[in-house]
C-alpha cells in the first residue's frame, strides 16, 4: 500500500508522466518541486533587483516644470520665490504634493517652512502639482537668474 501512494506522489510531480516515463515507477533524476532554500534565494534576489532599480530612478519633471523656493507654507497658499521674486500660489483642488522618495504626501504633513521644489500651475494659474526636492535634485535644477539690470547714464 505504501509502494502505490509513493508511485502516485512521483507521478504527480512529473509533468509529461507517459513521455518522460512510460511505466518506469522508480524515483525522478530532476524533481521540479521548489524547495524552501531555492525560494528565499528568488525572493531575495528579486528584492535586491527592485532596490537596485528605484535607487537608481531620477524623477522626470514635465517640461512646464519650474524650480523654486517654498518660504513659507499655511494652507491652502504656499509663499514661493525665485531669484527675482515672491509670490504667493493657492493650491488647486486636485493638488499634489510630493516628497523625495517620490510619494503623495498630505498638506498637513510638510512641517518645513523652506525647501526647494519643482512645481506645475494650472489653467487657473494656482499650484497643480509640487515637488520637494533633494539636495542632487536642487544642484540639477539652479534657480533661474534674474535678468541684468539696464545700464543708465
Amino acid at each position: 500500500m505504501q509502494t502505490l501512494f509513493f508511485v502516485g506522489a512521483i507521478q504527480c510531480l512529473n509533468p509529461f508522466p507517459a513521455i518522460v516515463r512510460s511505466g518506469v515507477a522508480g524515483l525522478p533524476s530532476y524533481c521540479e518541486a521548489m524547495t524552501m532554500k531555492n525560494f528565499l534565494f528568488a525572493l531575495l534576489s528579486l528584492v535586491l533587483a527592485l532596490t537596485c532599480l528605484t535607487a537608481r530612478a531620477e524623477r522626470n519633471f514635465p517640461e512646464q516644470a519650474r524650480r523654486g523656493d517654498m518660504k513659507a507654507f499655511e494652507y491652502p497658499a504656499m509663499k514661493i520665490g525665485d531669484k527675482i521674486d515672491d509670490k504667493i500660489f493657492y493650491l488647486s483642488p486636485g493638488s499634489r504634493i510630493f516628497n523625495r522618495q517620490n510619494l503623495i504626501i498630505m498638506p498637513a504633513y510638510l512641517q518645513m517652512q523652506t525647501a526647494p521644489i519643482m512645481y506645475t500651475l494650472d489653467t487657473r494659474g494656482d499650484l497643480a502639482s509640487v515637488w520637494l526636492l533633494s539636495d542632487e535634485e536642487a544642484a540639477q535644477h539652479p534657480l533661474l537668474k534674474p535678468p541684468p539690470k539696464p545700464q543708465t547714464r
